[in-house]
């Protein structure tokens, strides 16, 4: 689950040394990681499961809100520094906080109550430190909305769940993204060399597919409770290398809401994990 999360945030980097549209990068993230993730859901959990789809709306809209969720953040990564993209992204936990009490009628106790204070002081920082660093208030509000979506990702995928598997979601949810994002290839102008397709390759295989089978199969021996605090190691794998590969270096601020978000969201998590 370390090496999981890890793996999960270098992703910035391949995203900014493809120098591809946002949109065509999750393309070709998405399309070089499928065969391998049909593969991992055919042998867990068979075919007859897997084309067993309905009710079939929750996992379409899964599958198009994780493209856009996927497009908006990396088109926040090349617009902001990542350390403001990747902690405003994490801040998509507390949206689907708040969809699941407003449509799912979920309680509202004192610790949610809690945690949506501390992230919402945490994102305040984060934009604080941000228009320190690079003033690009075009590139705060792409990276909220790359957490909304996330945010929105998790209640539908949390919808989805009531009636599917999570590696049947997850198949599903890339397989609507290649043809969701395919438009997108034809629709702007960009140069594959050796170079770019091998990393292009890399981000499919590494960083979508096999994350998820390590992912997947640490859930078979650490608890979920483990697994929440594990999850949140991602934005600060993702902004260390940032500082040692772009030399992007992280406000105070920006590493006081990191924190601040990333303790909204292990509550949140453990909270979940008790249900």
């Amino acid at each position: 689950m370390f090496l999981a999360t890890f793996i999960w945030g270098s992703v910035p980097l391949f995203s900014i040394w493809c120098a591809l549209p946002p949109s065509v990068f999750v393309f070709f993230r998405v399309l070089f990681a499928f065969p391998f993730v049909l593969l991992y859901s055919l042998k867990k959990i068979g075919l007859k499961e897997l084309i067993s789809i309905k009710p079939f709306l929750p996992l379409v809209l899964s599958g198009v809100v994780l493209s856009l969720n996927w497009i908006f953040f990396f088109w926040a990564i090349e617009i902001t520094n990542i350390a403001t993209a990747v902690i405003l992204y994490y801040f998509g936990p507390v949206f689907t906080i708040i969809l699941a009490v407003i449509f799912l009628k979920e309680p509202l106790d004192k610790t949610l109550i809690f945690a949506t204070v501390i992230a919402f002081f945490g994102a305040f920082l984060t934009f604080y430190g941000d228009v320190g660093i690079s003033g690009s208030f075009k590139g705060i509000v792409v990276s909220l909305l790359s957490g909304l979506l996330y945010g929105l990702l998790g209640f539908i995928s949390k919808i989805a769940t009531f009636q599917h598997s999570s590696i049947k979601i997850t198949t599903h949810q890339i397989f609507i993204s290649i043809f969701f994002t395919a438009p997108f290839v034809f629709m702007f102008h960009f140069k594959l060399t050796p170079y770019i397709v091998f990393l292009l390759f890399i981000a499919g295989v590494v960083h979508t597919a096999l994350a998820l089978f390590l992912w997947y199969d640490s859930l078979n021996y650490i608890s979920v409770s483990t697994s929440a605090v594990f999850s949140y190691l991602d934005p600060f794998f993702a902004i260390g290398l940032g500082f040692l590969f772009l030399f992007q270096r992280p406000s105070i601020f920006q590493i006081a809401g990191g924190v601040l978000i990333a303790v909204s969201g292990v509550m949140i998590s453990l909270r979940e994990a008790k249900l």
